[in-house]
């Protein structure tokens, strides 16, 4: 499952799209979205939000054990998705 959010995440970044995150029922989900040149600083707030959010629920997932391959793969989706934290952050600032 981290894979698939990490080669999710690198898409959306290699596309300039946004990646919608959820959580229901402790099962992920998450799906492309519109180009973040075309979001209104309004939404680049929100997204940036959710982005925030999803990190603090990454944290909350942290495998224990630090050197397991599980923990590598945990690393690497967190890295990309915080790349994608810093993208949004980066045209918020084109904005202001």
């Amino acid at each position: 499952m981290i894979d698939f959010f990490k080669k999710l995440m690198e898409q959306a970044l290699d596309l300039e799209l946004t990646v919608r995150f959820t959580k229901r029922d402790g099962e992920w989900f998450a799906a492309l979205g519109d180009e973040l040149d075309g979001l209104s600083l309004e939404e680049l707030e929100e997204y940036r939000s959710e982005l925030e959010a999803r990190l603090r629920d990454m944290d909350d997932d942290e495998p224990e054990n630090m050197a397991g391959e599980k923990f590598e793969q945990w690393a690497d989706a967190r890295e990309s998705l915080e790349d994608l934290l810093s993208e949004v952050e980066n045209r918020i600032d084109e904005l202001t």
